[in-house]
C-alpha cells in the first residue's frame, strides 16, 4: 500500500496545486490532507472540504485554525471524512476517521500540541499522549488495519516524543502546523514511518502562506494586522509512505518538496 500525506493546504493556490499533483499520481492508494488553512489561510468551510475530497483525498485533518470559522463550529461533526484534534475539549467533531478502501480499513487520528498553540488551545486541551491511546484503542476495536496520526504541534520535541511513544501502536506519525518541511523522515524500528513536519502546500512567495508585507509589518511594528493569504504559485510539500501489505510495516518513506 502506498499513502500520500499532504502538508497544510493554504488558500486557493494550495488547493489548485493539490488538484494538479493528485492528477499526476495515479499509483497512490490513500491520500490524507491537512486542510485547516484551505479557506484563504483561515480554517475550512464545507466548500473546501468537498473540493479537496473531489480531487482524490480520502481524509482531511485539521488544527488550531478551525476556530477562525465560527459558522463551522457546529458543522464539523457532519463532515464524515474530517478529523478534528481529538484532544480539544470545546469542539464537537470526529475524533478519528476510518477510511474503507480496497478492502483495507485505515484509521486517521488528529491531535494538537500543548506548547505555544495559543490561549484558546491551552485552555481547552487534554494531554495528547493520553488521548492518543484512547483513540487507538477505539480504532483497534473497529478492526482497522493501519493507524495514521497527524500531530498538529509547534514543538519538535513534543512531536518526536509522540513518535517514540506510539512506535509500537501505529503505522505512521507525522507532524503538521509549522508549514516548514523537516528533513528527518525516517522509519523507526523498521516499522513506523515518521517526519517532524510534512510542510506546506501553499504560496511559495510568502511567510508561511501570509503576504510577506503583512508578516514583516507585524514583526516590526508589533501591530496585529488582518491575515491576508498570498496568491502566487504554490509549492507542494508531502510525504509518500509505502507499506508491506503482509506485515503492515513501513518499508519506504519519501519526502516531496517541489
Amino acid at each position: 500500500m502506498k499513502v500520500l500525506i499532504v502538508g497544510d493546504i493554504v488558500g486557493r493556490t494550495g488547493i489548485n496545486r493539490l488538484k494538479e499533483e493528485l492528477n499526476k499520481r495515479k499509483d497512490i492508494d490513500i491520500c490524507i490532507v491537512n486542510g485547516e488553512n484551505s479557506a484563504s489561510g483561515r480554517g475550512i468551510r464545507e466548500k473546501e472540504y468537498k473540493e479537496i475530497l473531489s480531487y482524490g483525498a480520502d481524509a482531511i485533518t485539521m488544527g488550531n485554525h478551525m476556530y477562525y470559522r465560527k459558522e463551522m463550529l457546529s458543522e464539523y461533526s457532519k463532515l464524515s471524512k474530517l478529523a478534528i484534534p481529538a484532544n480539544l475539549t470545546n469542539l464537537v467533531g470526529n475524533k478519528h476517521v476510518i477510511i474503507n478502501k480496497n478492502n483495507i480499513k485505515i484509521g486517521v487520528i488528529n491531535l494538537i500540541g500543548t506548547f505555544a498553540m495559543g490561549d484558546i488551545i491551552e485552555k481547552n486541551v487534554r494531554n495528547p499522549f493520553e488521548v492518543a491511546i484512547e483513540e487507538i484503542n477505539k480504532l483497534n476495536e473497529e478492526g482497522v488495519d493501519y493507524i495514521f496520526v497527524d500531530f498538529h504541534a509547534e514543538a519538535t520535541a513534543e512531536k518526536i516524543a509522540m513518535a517514540y511513544y506510539l512506535k509500537d501502536k501505529v503505522n505512521c506519525v507525522y507532524g503538521t502546523h509549522t508549514h516548514v518541511q523537516t528533513s528527518d523522515e525516517t522509519i523507526i524500528d523498521n516499522k513506523m514511518a515518521y517526519i517532524t513536519d510534512v510542510g506546506m502546500t501553499g504560496p511559495r512567495d510568502s511567510v508561511l502562506g501570509l503576504k510577506k508585507e503583512i508578516a514583516i509589518a507585524r514583526f516590526t511594528t508589533g501591530q496585529y494586522l488582518h491575515y491576508e493569504c498570498s496568491d502566487n504559485e504554490a509549492q507542494f510539500n508531502a510525504i509518500e509512505v509505502e507499506f508491506d501489505d503482509n506485515t503492515k510495516k513501513a518499508i519506504k518513506i519519501n519526502r516531496i518538496n517541489n
